[in-house]
């Protein structure tokens, strides 16, 4: 329960973050969102289905028979990010601080998902 509660925690400031701010969101990343399009694209993606993932996650904690599925899911797609993150570094033979940081907090947030599945 505590870890699907910070992984929710995890996803809901980045929601929250990416909808009240998204020119700052993705600067330390070096993507500049001059652009209205820009900020609608941020706000969708980093915003509204990172609130759409801590939501499910909290339903989970809410139906805990009926939620086995959704972490699965949940915790596939945080590992899909870490794993694009590091197909990048091995394409591109760099790794910058903001993006190994965030290696290693969605592979933690995949496992604190995972670890709260019952029917493993």
């Amino acid at each position: 329960m505590v870890g699907v509660l910070a992984a929710a925690l995890f996803y809901g400031l980045i929601g929250v973050a990416a909808l009240m701010r998204p020119r700052n969101l993705l600067a330390r990343f070096g993507i500049e969102a001059s652009q209205a399009d820009s900020r609608n694209e941020i706000r969708a993606v980093y915003g509204g289905f990172p609130l759409a993932v801590a939501g499910l996650l909290l339903f989970s904690l809410v139906r805990p028979g009926d939620s086995d599925g959704i972490l699965f899911a949940l915790a596939v797609a945080s590992a899909g990010m870490a794993m694009g993150r590091i197909v990048s570094v091995l394409i591109d033979r760099t790794l910058g601080r903001y993006p190994a940081l965030f290696i290693v907090l969605e592979i933690v947030v995949a496992a604190l998902i995972a670890n709260a599945i019952k029917g493993v």
